[in-house]
């Protein structure tokens, strides 16, 4: 799936300013990056070494010590600009973030929801402000308009036979249920495809 068609959702000014995304607190973290075969074949010719994939058919990526030696980034994330080095071919994994797939707690049900860690703006009572306690959140949060579209709009290419057979090939793509990401659709058939796959 090439990149363009899942639109970048959070304006650049702040991913450019977020500490977040692409660093790890420990190296063997499940929220690493995702990378389906085309997708690693692609990091490679973009410059990722191939030694940070430990499965050239799929896997998630190594991370590496951060500079200023508090955690691990992501091997294609520049510390220095906060750019991918990747950005046009990054994963899915990443393509879809803050939105993220997962599974429900009893891990039944596939899931598509909102990680509230990411920084982006969330709608208050007198207009928007950065989240940052997940506590404050309103029982079924509402969206801003746009990623609203945005979500349903990936949940339609996620629902879809074709890149939903992609997903039941690389299953691990799907999270652990993370109690920071507010669900916003239940994925009913991905979670049937993904149910005649061993995870």
């Amino acid at each position: 799936m090439p990149a363009s068609s899942i639109p970048q959702i959070v304006p650049s000014k702040i991913c450019l300013n977020c500490d977040v995304c692409c660093r790890f607190p420990e190296r063997e973290s499940f929220l690493r990056p995702f990378f389906m075969k085309l997708e690693i074949r692609q990091a490679i010719e973009y410059g990722v070494d191939s030694r940070f994939f430990s499965n050239l058919g799929g896997c998630q990526v190594d991370v590496v010590p951060h500079p200023s030696g508090e955690g691990y980034l992501c091997p294609a994330f520049d510390p220095e600009t906060s750019e991918c080095r990747i950005y046009k071919v990054r994963p899915l994994d990443c393509q879809i973030y803050p939105f993220v797939l997962m599974w429900d707690q009893e891990h039944q049900s596939v899931l598509l929801g909102w990680d509230t860690k990411c920084p982006f703006l969330l709608p208050v009572d007198d207009g928007f402000e950065p989240l940052r306690d997940v506590s404050s959140l309103p029982v079924v949060p509402t969206l801003p308009a746009e990623m609203m579209d945005a979500a349903q709009e990936i949940f339609a290419q996620l629902e879809d036979g074709d890149l939903s057979s992609r997903i039941v090939a690389h299953p691990h793509l799907v999270t652990p249920f993370q109690v920071d990401v507010v669900v916003l659709h239940p994925l009913p058939h991905l979670t049937q495809a993904l149910g005649f796959v061993d995870h």
